[in-house]
């Protein structure tokens, strides 16, 4: 008879439906932001598994490696099955004969499978991420979604329409270097060594300051920037990470 499934593992398995559910929606732009809502979904479950392991004392290897395959499909294959519609819908990817744009798609589901493995193996405890973690940059990218809808139609920037100075947004977004070297960038940032602020507060490594204002900063940048609004979240994360950890690269990680 089948054990038991721990109420964490379930919220894990739960992260992992959304994004199987979500895989079918991601390889059409027309129902490509219901992709991403899913992925939003899944992210709710990743944050609360964790949670619910520890109150409930239910961690464990098995949880650790089932967190992992959820975040992969989740965080990884959505995303980049996003991109690869996306960047057929736009041209930049010939759906028919041999493309090198084609395949770009690919390295979001390869650098989250690394990173995610390399965690799997190091030692945590850290009170700050080493590289970009898969959730964050999966929840961007899939959130290029919602940015391709705004800018395939004649709708303006989402929330900004009345400010003329902030319109530039749609001739970067609408560009095919952007498509194509975001996921280049998004992946090395992801299995990089670079030392980036987590929400665990600690006196100790003295940069507290720089998670109130990115927590602060980010909050400002929802109803600025609208649907564009994870991607600001995403450079802004960089930038402050860097400024906090200026001159710095550890290779231990957090969750």
């Amino acid at each position: 008879m089948l054990k038991s499934i721990p109420i964490a593992n379930a919220i894990t398995l739960a992260n992992l439906t959304c994004g199987l559910l979500a895989i079918p929606l991601a390889l059409n732009t027309e129902t490509s932001h219901y992709a991403f809502y899913l992925v939003i979904l899944a992210a709710i479950f990743d944050f609360f598994d964790g949670m619910v392991a520890r109150l409930l004392g239910q961690e464990g290897p098995l949880g650790q490696q089932l967190d992992s395959l959820a975040d992969l499909v989740s965080f990884g294959v959505v995303p980049g099955l996003i991109w690869k519609s996306w960047m057929e819908t736009k041209g930049y990817c010939p759906p028919a004969g041999f493309c090198i744009n084609s395949y770009i798609w690919l390295l979001i589901p390869l650098a989250s499978a690394y990173r995610l493995a390399r965690f799997n193996v190091e030692s945590g405890g850290s009170t700050y991420f080493t590289g970009i973690p898969t959730p964050l940059t999966g929840i961007t990218l899939a959130s290029f979604a919602l940015i391709g809808s705004s800018f395939g139609t004649n709708a303006g920037f989402s929330g900004i329409d009345s400010l003329p100075i902030l319109s530039f947004p749609k001739m970067i977004f609408n560009h095919v270097y952007l498509w194509l070297y975001l996921p280049l960038v998004a992946s090395f940032f992801m299995i990089s060594d670079y030392p980036m602020l987590s929400l665990k507060f600690n006196s100790s490594d003295g940069v507290n300051t720089w998670r109130w204002l990115f927590i602060g900063g980010s909050i400002l940048l929802i109803p600025l920037l609208g649907n564009a609004a994870f991607f600001g979240i995403y450079l802004w994360f960089i930038l402050a990470s860097f400024i906090a950890f200026r001159g710095r690269t550890n290779n231990t990680e957090s969750l």
